[in-house]
């Protein structure tokens, strides 16, 4: 499938905020959308942004029409997720049985959001972005080279960039589209008509809060369903608070895994829920060489 670019951010154009997953807490909501706001953009939230059904926002046939709408919308120029948690993957049905075509424009998240980054990159051919959040990482603040990489990268401004991500467990050089995101969430979407298609990509892992052990048996449930096979390399990005005292780090399970793949592989890529967060785009060429990984294309038209 073809796969299109979104049109650019434009200052002072309009932002959708939406909540697919988590119920989102009200003042760091508010932090998200004032940080925003200071950047010179628009903001609407979407009419579900504050609703609350227990750990979810809402119910999911909702979330669905909700985030839907914003894409039908010509005046939303990007939509901006609240925050992850759950539920993501509850709306893919209600998305994939509408045939109505979607608008492509500026989608961004990551964590729980993983699951409609990539279903909206492999099923409806749009480019998305793997980015902070609004109730997240804009509410708690951006540091200035993230906040710059962020924004320069949603309006065009930045159309390449080259990254060290510092150690390489796989020495290669790969040009490919990525894809991926948080590990514990991608490995839901295994054995559902909405499974990640990795074949030819490159895979970008990340994940938080999870023990080595649960690394290393989701890295096996991948292996095993075939999506470590064909890659064209795999970047990963932070485990944050993945390790504890036990005798296998997180590291050198990574290690002892790829150490003979057949692809290219790297540790170090600040992104994901770690305390730098920078902004990956999803169906876009990018490079992979030793360990600099370079955007090739601008993601945004």
């Amino acid at each position: 499938m073809p796969v299109h670019k979104p049109p650019a951010l434009r200052r002072g154009g309009r932002i959708g905020v939406i909540a697919p997953a988590g119920s989102v807490d009200e003042q760091l909501l508010a932090r998200g959308v004032a940080a925003i706001r200071d950047e010179g953009f628009e903001v609407e939230l979407s009419p579900g942004a504050r609703e609350i059904k227990g750990y979810l926002a809402g119910e999911e046939r909702q979330r669905a029409k909700y985030l839907r709408d914003f894409f039908n919308r010509s005046d939303i120029g990007a939509i901006f997720c609240a925050r992850g948690g759950f539920g993501s993957i509850q709306l893919v049905p209600y998305l994939a049985g509408d045939t109505m075509p979607l608008q492509p424009k500026i989608f961004v998240g990551y964590s729980d959001i993983s699951v409609l980054l990539n279903w909206f990159l492999q099923a409806r051919g749009m480019v998305t972005f793997h980015a902070p959040m609004v109730a997240m990482d804009m509410a708690h603040g951006l540091s200035t080279s993230a906040k710059e990489h962020f924004w320069g990268t949603l309006t065009g401004e930045k159309k390449t960039w080259t990254m060290n991500l510092g150690e390489s467990v796989r020495l290669g050089k790969a040009e490919a589209e990525m894809m991926g995101g948080c590990l514990s969430v991608l490995v839901t979407t295994l054995g559902t008509p909405y499974e990640i298609q990795t074949s030819g990509k490159l895979l970008f892992l990340e994940d938080i809060g999870e023990k080595p052990y649960r690394i290393e048996r989701m890295l096996t449930h991948l292996k095993m369903a075939g999506k470590l096979e064909r890659l064209a390399g795999l970047v990963f990005g932070d485990f944050t608070d993945c390790d504890g005292d036990g005798p296998r780090s997180t590291r050198e399970i990574i290690a002892e895994y790829f150490h003979d793949a057949p692809y290219p592989v790297v540790m170090g890529m600040p992104a994901g829920h770690g305390r730098e967060n920078f902004a990956l785009p999803f169906g876009v060429r990018m490079e992979l060489d030793g360990t600099a990984l370079s955007l090739s294309e601008s993601p945004v038209e």
